[in-house]
């Protein structure tokens, strides 16, 4: 896979992953290709393990399809949580204690302007998850 050669489109996909990820990983319809493609264009997090929350629909939960956008701050994963991924049978909020090469970015300008504080997670080198809240379907 070939890294881009332009520090400024390594931004510009930064934030362009953070406004669409959800539409971007539909599209791809392959998280693993994803995520390594993730590792490629995204700038690397250098930073330490962190205690990090996400909103997860349940169904994608259960079947092991975890998303890659997770949150230090628990209220963002509420608000997803109860929102958008609160389809089928609902959402939930899980937490993980991410060891610092588990973590491929930090949040983009974007992110941090909208309040979310997003980093892109390589689920694939998480430890344990656990789940705090459960949310019904809102939609």
């Amino acid at each position: 896979m070939c890294a881009p050669k332009d520090s400024a489109i390594v931004e510009c996909f930064h934030t362009q992953w953070h406004v669409s990820h959800h539409y971007i990983r539909e599209l791809v319809d392959n998280d693993e290709l994803l995520m390594d493609m993730l590792w490629t264009w995204l700038p690397r997090y250098k930073g330490p393990g962190l205690l990090l929350y996400r909103g997860e629909n349940i169904d994608r939960l259960e079947c092991g399809k975890i998303g890659t956008a997770w949150s230090t701050k628990e209220e963002t994963a509420q608000m997803f949580a109860r929102g958008l991924n609160a389809t089928g049978k609902g959402g939930v909020v899980v937490k993980t204690t991410a060891p610092a090469d588990a973590i491929i970015a930090g949040p983009s300008a974007h992110s941090i302007y909208m309040g979310e504080h997003e980093y892109t997670v390589d689920v694939r080198r998480l430890g344990p998850i656990s789940r705090t809240n459960c949310y019904p379907p809102s939609h």
